[in-house]
């Protein structure tokens, strides 16, 4: 299993591209993460989304319009994408809609694209619809904007944002995970549970 980053847009949003022999997944979809694909000629076996934020999304429909299945805990929703924050930023953006063609949960068995297993965790707090896709075989965790490196952990002050909400997500199903377990986040370099464990002010 291969994984390249792509940084892009305006938050500098992280995406990422899982390749293996049988394939490929992308995960999340900030500015410029098609085109990412694209120079590396590959097309996705599916598009996972940890959550709907503008800037994990702004190149969701390219990925729709290419045939490239969309995986989603939410259909695709305009709140759920901060228009209102947006607009408060005076920010001329406008995400174009796209399909989700499957609705995650935490039932049943787990994900399985291009040869990869994704456990599926649902970690609301940053965003009512975050999930995280822990890849157990090389102790992976792509965690979206939950926690980050250096003591970090998503914001909650957006619309939906809920503080509480996400340190009880972050204790319930990170920290479950062992300490050596890589986290990927949606923005920043990479860190570790046990990391962050022992250096979050969060998390003490």
């Amino acid at each position: 299993m291969n994984i390249s980053t792509h940084c892009g847009g305006f938050c500098q949003t992280n995406g990422y591209l899982v390749e293996t022999e049988e394939g490929a997944v992308a995960i999340d979809a900030p500015e410029g993460m098609f085109q990412f694909c694209k120079q590396k000629s590959v097309k996705p076996t599916g598009l996972l989304l940890t959550h709907q934020h503008f800037d994990h999304v702004e190149d969701a429909a390219l990925f729709d319009h290419d045939d490239v299945p969309i995986y989603a805990s939410e259909p695709c929703r305009p709140d759920l994408q901060l228009d209102d924050v947006l607009r408060a930023w005076g920010l001329a953006k406008q995400i174009e809609q796209f399909t989700v063609d499957h609705i995650l949960t935490t039932t049943g068995s787990n994900l399985v694209l291009a040869g990869v297993e994704f456990e599926l965790r649902a970690v609301p707090g940053h965003s009512p619809d975050s999930f995280v896709f822990h890849v157990a075989l090389f102790q992976k965790l792509f965690g979206g904007d939950t926690l980050f490196a250096d003591g970090g952990i998503g914001r909650t002050d957006f619309p939906h944002g809920d503080h509480d909400l996400l340190i009880h997500s972050i204790r319930e199903q990170l920290l479950s995970l062992p300490d050596d377990t890589e986290v990927l986040p949606g923005h920043g370099p990479p860190t570790t549970i046990g990391q962050e464990i022992v250096k979050n002010p969060y998390l003490a």
